[in-house]
């Protein structure tokens, strides 16, 4: 068994009815060990409707795998650290991974539908949609930050009490933090409670809690590595928000967000009341509005983006409307598309850098070193075992915000959205360390292999199939890339693999490497239509499903009791982390 970092979330009770939410009862389960937010199921579905058309899917042989492998293979970027630079700021990656890890789990973890290593025959579609169960709930409700709510026929007091832990233990209206300590400098003039807060700093009682939740679940062998690591381990809702500095960083945002909102209701005369609940209300609400004016259009047209609000995402609500017709039976309720939770939105590994300018310490002004490399930023987690000395985050590795928020000169800029990966992404230095196999080893710490075989192994429809269907329905107004090879003239090595392959990859073409050359055709600085509509559709989607998200209440900034200190609403994610006290 292997212990996944996942976090499967909790939801408030909704305040009154909606057409446009589930009206299956949520099944609420405890957390998966090492996370602490609660687990509420929900279901995967096809966008496209399941199509016998052989043309519209992969063939299913040993040669279509051995050929995704080879894609993948020639997706990697030879050389260092570079890549082609975007226009779009860094924070971009993390901020959508976080978004990520929001919505979505399971789809790229090891089950028995998608194990990677088995990748000949996929199963049935319909066998894909009845057992592959989405373990978050797919709403942008911070449950990752605040635990989600610990109420459930088997939810039990020690997970209740573990979730309790996420707040402050004197002061019970903020959210607990961590404290980074020597070696100094930090980046900047702030304060150093600037790590996520680590079980070493917690109370006797929320620490035997967690070990009594991991033992129950976990054998010997794998307890007694649990029981050795928890001082280091984030208490936080979503161990996968450790995973990397940069996305822990931005996590620990959050926190600082709500109990900076604490300490600003209770200096002004708002007519909010200075408690947590008003502190989570209004940490949401900036928080999605961000999601859509901030995130998705910086890395989706916002023409599209704009276009699926004024149609209220109705495409999405058909595609929940029509899963949930033909999988009455077995059905949870919520479900995501299968083309975004395992191809479109997935095109974030683009934009990774190899390297990063990261603070003054590991920047041009070269205080220790030029670069932070991502394995460093891999390394300086509670699970990458940099930190396992101090059990907390160096000052030296508080991250500089104002190097990732606003695009500049490289590389204070993401990589370009494009079917070039980093080369540290064919080296993942987290993942496959346990395979005796040289083979399965290199073949779980490659990032663009992985994809492509899961893609293949759940029956994801080719790009042309997706782009046809969409184009029929009216989501979307261009036509499909008949010849996708044709994209690559300047990239004849891949260009010739693509035309000559014996699956014909060039026009049936793995729907996440068609998002990636769809961007990359149109200059990689945003996604395509196509990639822009799943990304969109999916998010603008889930926001109208919740009524109490700030899409569904028309919430806006200037509409927010809180303000920066020159009384400018909090409307830019710049102005978020000035709010948080983690960027000067």
């Amino acid at each position: 068994m292997t212990i996944l970092f996942q976090s499967h979330s909790g939801r408030e009770k909704a305040k009154g009815p909606s057409p446009l939410t589930s009206r299956v009862s949520p099944r609420i389960a405890p957390p998966a060990v090492p996370d602490i937010a609660v687990d509420e199921q929900a279901d995967f579905g096809y966008f496209v409707p399941p199509l016998d058309a052989p043309e519209n899917y992969l063939p299913e042989s040993q040669t279509t795998v051995d050929e995704l492998d080879g894609l993948g293979n020639l997706m990697v970027e030879a050389g260092g650290p570079g890549g082609a630079d975007s226009t779009m700021p860094p924070v971009l990656t993390y901020w959508g991974q976080f978004l990520d890890h929001e919505l979505t789990a399971r789809t790229d973890r090891e089950t028995a539908i998608s194990k990677i290593e088995n990748a000949h025959p996929p199963v049935p579609s319909s066998t894909v949609e009845s057992t592959l169960r989405n373990a978050r709930t797919p709403r942008f409700d911070l449950d990752s930050v605040y635990g989600g709510s610990p109420v459930g026929p088997d939810i039990t007091a020690d997970v209740a009490t573990v979730i309790s832990g996420l707040r402050h233990p004197t002061l019970r209206n903020k959210m607990r933090v961590g404290t980074s300590v020597d070696p100094a400098p930090l980046p900047d003039g702030l304060d150093q409670h600037r790590d996520l807060p680590r079980y070493v700093q917690v109370q006797p009682a929320v620490r035997n809690a967690a070990l009594r939740v991991a033992q129950a679940s976990l054998s010997p062998s794998e307890f007694a590595k649990f029981s050795d690591t928890l001082p280091q381990r984030a208490l936080i809702g979503d161990m996968r928000n450790d995973e990397n500095l940069v996305v822990a960083q931005f996590h620990l945002s959050f926190l600082r967000f709500h109990n900076r909102a604490i300490d600003f209701l209770e200096s002004h005369d708002t007519g909010w009341i200075p408690d947590f609940a008003s502190a989570q209300t209004l940490t949401r609400l900036h928080y999605q509005w961000l999601a859509v004016e901030g995130y998705l259009k910086g890395v989706c047209d916002p023409a599209v983006v704009n276009r699926v609000i004024q149609d209220r995402a109705s495409h999405f609500f058909k595609f929940r409307a029509d899963f949930d017709s033909r999988r009455q039976n077995t059905r949870l309720g919520n479900a995501l598309p299968l083309e975004f939770s395992v191809a479109a939105y997935r095109f974030g590994h683009s934009m990774v850098r190899g390297a990063y300018d990261f603070n003054k310490n590991f920047g041009p002004e070269a205080g220790i070193a030029p670069r932070a490399t991502l394995d460093q930023l891999f390394e300086f987690t509670g699970g990458g075992g940099a930190i396992d000395s101090s059990k907390r985050l160096p000052k030296i590795w508080v991250i500089d915000w104002a190097r990732f928020v606003d695009a500049s000169a490289p590389p204070r800029v993401a990589r370009k959205i494009d079917t070039a990966l980093a080369p540290p992404l064919n080296e993942m230095v987290k993942e496959g360390n346990d395979e005796t196999d040289p083979q399965l080893k290199a073949l779980f710490k490659s990032l663009a292999r992985r994809n492509l075989r899961r893609g293949y192994n759940l029956r994801l429809p080719t790009g042309q199939a997706l782009h046809s269907h969409l184009r029929q329905t009216g989501a979307v107004q261009s036509a499909p890339i008949a010849d996708v090879s044709a994209i690559f003239n300047a990239k004849p090595t891949l260009r010739d693999f693509l035309k000559n392959s014996q699956a014909k990859l060039h026009e049936r073409t793995p729907l996440w490497f068609y998002v990636l050359a769809e961007a990359e055709s149109g200059g990689g600085n945003r996604l395509g239509e196509v990639g822009s509509f799943l990304v969109a559709s999916t998010f603008i989607g889930v926001l109208l499903a919740d009524p109490d998200s700030a899409l569904s209440r028309g919430f806006h900034p200037d509409q927010s009791p809180l303000r920066m200190g020159d009384n400018t609403p909090i409307d830019s994610i710049a102005k978020w982390m000035r709010f948080a006290s983690v960027m000067e």
